[in-house]
């Protein structure tokens, strides 16, 4: 009786077939697996959409997964804005979708946008065009981040050549800006009208406010010369912009993902390169967890000759005892006031004992009578 009203109810609620199939598996089993749920309406977990962006036939390509019981965390993904390269004359398949997947296949919800170039735009509107699109691009992930399951704190853009140039006016001069910057074989500055446009130079534009970058370039690039990408690592530094910079060895300009299937006769097959997207994915872990990439030494509070030089000078006591017993040290400071930032032991370490060792043990012996 009890089998009887058993399969009663699968036949008429679930609409079970009991019929067995040697290559799948039957209904009764996945039923009695996963119970009711087995048999509700199955959603799909990914979705191609494609936004118009701009009056130029701009698209924004949308690579969504949503989440399912089996994957709930895919609610709220971190998010990759990808600009493809092509000197804004077209833009690069190679750079669009085979990227937008790598990063699908790692947790991001993945955009693509095909952005106004030469070829659809008067060439001298192209650069006006593509990046008033670019921040149409982010204020739509922003205002729809819900909608698309991603973080609006954790979207980064992601360029490549000129599409690189795109992703940095972004971070370098955008409304809204990214979180992060993933930069490939970059164009950051342009002489003249180079790409029969004139272009702003990225490198002009570096602020405070310029986000995190990841860089990577080949130094056999006979476009864009790596020496690009470490002119605008040299200005994050100046501002103290947490970034990332490879420089690999092999391979020339457009590698891309560096994959085989990607590859054609100008671009071929690059896996030393294609390591790049492990590294960034790394590096955007970091960035998104907030973690502080160069920890900062803890402060010394005692007066020692571990304590920083800058602190010992700005300090009347200890600075009367360094002008006593070793002004030869406040006078290199002179010299290269950098030296304030490290400790009398790191200065005498690196610089392979500058100064006289007993006088060393004499100030030190001064100092700490000061605690």
């Amino acid at each position: 009786m009890t089998v009887f009203l058993l399969s009663a109810i699968l036949i008429s609620e679930y609409k079970v077939d009991f019929g067995l199939s040697h290559r799948d598996p039957p209904a009764f089993w996945g039923y009695l697996y996963e119970g009711p749920f087995y048999y509700r309406k199955k959603e799909p977990t990914m979705k191609i959409t494609q936004i118009p962006m701009g009056t130029h036939n701009a698209q924004l390509t949308c690579y969504l997964q949503e989440p399912c019981t089996e994957m709930p965390a895919l609610d709220r993904c971190p998010a990759i804005l990808i600009f493809p390269g092509g000197a804004y004359a077209f833009c690069s398949d190679r750079e669009a979708d085979p990227v937008a997947l790598a990063f699908l296949n790692a947790g991001y919800n993945a955009f693509v946008l095909r952005y106004s170039v030469s070829q659809n735009c008067p060439v001298e509107e192209v650069y006006t065009n593509a990046f008033a699109e670019a921040q149409e691009a982010m204020d739509y992930l922003h205002q729809n981040a819900g909608d698309l399951h991603i973080d609006p704190e954790q979207i980064a853009v992601a360029g490549f050549s000129a599409g690189g140039h795109l992703a940095a006016s972004v971070g370098t001069m955008g409304r809204v800006r990214p979180a992060a910057m993933l930069l490939g074989y970059a164009v950051f500055s342009v002489p003249g009208k180079a790409l029969g446009m004139e272009l702003p130079d990225l490198l002009l534009q570096v602020d405070d406010q310029t986000p995190p970058a990841f860089l990577f370039a080949t130094q056999g690039d006979h476009l864009v010369p790596a020496t690009q990408s470490l002119q605008f690592a040299t200005l994050l530094a100046e501002r103290k912009i947490p970034y990332e910079m490879h420089i690999f060895a092999y391979g020339d300009h457009g590698f891309s993902t560096g994959s085989r299937h990607i590859a054609n006769s100008q671009n071929p097959e690059n896996p030393e390169s294609a390591v790049w997207q492990g590294m960034a994915l790394g590096f955007l872990n970091h960035i998104f967890n907030h973690d502080v990439l160069v920890p900062a030494p803890e402060e010394i509070k005692e007066f020692c000759l571990d304590m920083k030089i800058g602190t010992l000078l700005d300090t009347p006591q200890s600075a009367a005892l360094i002008q006593q017993l070793l002004p030869e040290l406040a006078q290199y400071v002179q010299q290269e006031p950098g030296s304030r930032g490290i400790s009398v032991n790191d200065l005498q370490f690196y610089s392979n004992k500058m100064f006289d060792e007993e006088k060393l043990a004499a100030l030190n012996e001064a100092l700490v009578k000061l605690n």
